[in-house]
Parts: structure tokens; sequence; C-alpha cells
């Protein structure tokens, strides 16, 4: 007898707990969906973010790269880099410093990383600046495809082409790593490239390997946290003629200004 009472207050207990235990957890759950808390992984909010040019007090613009970046073809000799030099004096009304403009007619990739392992005036405005404007590699493309283009098909034979980008693309990575040792703390906007002879049939076919290309600058800046890919193909696709100077390969005035709104674009 007193073991069958034991036996019911054991399970009269069990089943207490049991309810006072259901009823916490539907209490829990019910205050966790009205006042529901942070997940672990969000960020907390006295997490600084990375400073960006448009953060500092002043902005320092230090441009490399070939004609594009020189800015041939412009009648306003301002090309890309000084309308966004004037476009951040109007948006952010702050100081807007063009520190150099090392650019140079028909420089190739390696020719642009010979000055930053050799010349030290280039390091050191690379060093003092916090944006670093480039475009680079269309002279690159360009000798490819006179090597290798078909002269009396006048194609250009795509395996060929592909063969002898790796070359230019190791320069590329070993310019792009060098100008994060240079300066880790740059904003580095790199400007993609464009099929210059875009109208012309028998060379559309070179937007494939353009587009390869600009794949690979792509991704290549992935591995860096200030640096930014600035697309330019599609301004040239459908808007060729308003855009392009009459040489018939560089952008125009207005082509450069379409440019410096994409950039701009990009770090705000």
């Amino acid at each position: 007898m007193k073991g069958t009472r034991f036996i019911w207050r054991s399970v009269g207990l069990a089943a207490v707990i049991t309810t006072a235990l259901l009823m916490f957890g539907l209490v829990y759950a019910i205050m966790d969906v009205l006042n529901p808390q942070p997940a672990s992984y969000m960020v907390e909010p006295d997490k600084p973010k990375p400073q960006t040019p448009l953060d500092q007090d002043s902005i320092r613009i230090v441009a490399l790269g070939d004609s594009l970046t020189k800015g041939t073809g412009d009648v306003s000799g301002k090309g890309y880099v000084l309308n966004v030099k004037n476009k951040l004096e109007q948006t952010t009304n702050k100081p807007v410093n063009l520190i150099g403009n090392y650019a140079v007619n028909g420089y190739v990739t390696e020719q642009l990383l010979k000055d930053l392992l050799g010349q030290q005036g280039v390091a050191y405005g690379i060093e003092q600046a916090n944006l670093i404007l480039l475009t680079m590699g269309g002279n690159d493309l360009f000798a490819i495809s006179q090597d290798v283009l078909n002269s009396q098909t006048d194609q250009l034979d795509p395996d060929k082409v592909r063969e002898r980008m790796p070359e230019p693309l190791k320069r590329m990575e070993q310019i792009l790593t060098k100008l994060a040792e240079l300066n880790p703390n740059a904003t580095i906007v790199y400007s993609g490239m464009y099929n210059p002879f875009f109208d012309l049939p028998e060379m559309r076919a070179a937007s494939v390997h353009v587009a390869e290309w600009n794949d690979a600058i792509f991704r290549l800046s992935l591995k860096y946290p200030n640096m930014v890919y600035v697309s330019t193909f599609d301004l040239f696709q459908l808007n060729f003629s308003d855009y392009i100077y009459t040489d018939h390969f560089h952008p125009n005035q207005l082509g450069y200004e379409r440019i410096a709104e994409r950039i701009i674009q990009a770090i705000q």
C-alpha cells in the first residue's frame, strides 16, 4: 500500500515538473518572438567600418596607367582623372588634390611594373594618396591582337590570344599586389577595358577577349579589400560613336566624363 502511494506521488511530482518546464518553454518562446535578440553573427554596432577617401578630411589622388589615364582624346584636356577630381570637389565640399598623374601614352604592364619597383618618386606619390586611379592592359591586348591577326582573313585566332594573355595578366597581379603593399589603406580603382573596334565586324569577336581580361582583373581585385573594379565596356557597346574619339581608339570628352561618373558611383 505504501509502495503504491509512493509510486503515485512520484508520478504526480514528475507531472508537475514536466508541466512547469513546458510552461517555461512556452513563455520563453513567446518572449523571444515579441522581443527578438540580435543574432550572434550580426556586426557589432561599435565596430568601425573601413574608411574610404570620402571619409577623410581631404582626398589625395594618384593616377597610373596608359593613354586612357593620360586623357588622350579629350579636347578639354581633363580626361577621366580631372573629371573625377572636379566631381569629388563638387559633391564632397572637401579639398581634392591630384598628387600626380604618372600615366604614359603607350605604356604596357611591363613598363608600369618597372616604374612601381624602381621609381622612388612614383612610389612616394602612391604612399601619400588615399585614392589611386588605374587603367592598364589595353596596349598589351592590342599588341597580342596585332601579332595573332590573320592577315588574309582579318580574323583573330582565339586560341593564340588566350595563349598569350596569362603573361600580362601575371604582371597585372604583380602591379596590384605592389600597389596594395605601397599603400594598404588607399582605395584603388581599376577602370575596365572596352573594345575600341566594336563597330568593325571583323574585330567584334575581340570583345570576348576584352571581357575575359576584365573578368580576370575583377577576380584579382577581390583579393584586396580596398580595390574596386569599374566596368566601362557597356558604355561603348551601344553608344560607340557617341563616346569614341576620332582616332577610333580613345574615348572622347563625353566618353571620359561617363567613365568618371562610373568611378564616382563606385566609391560613394
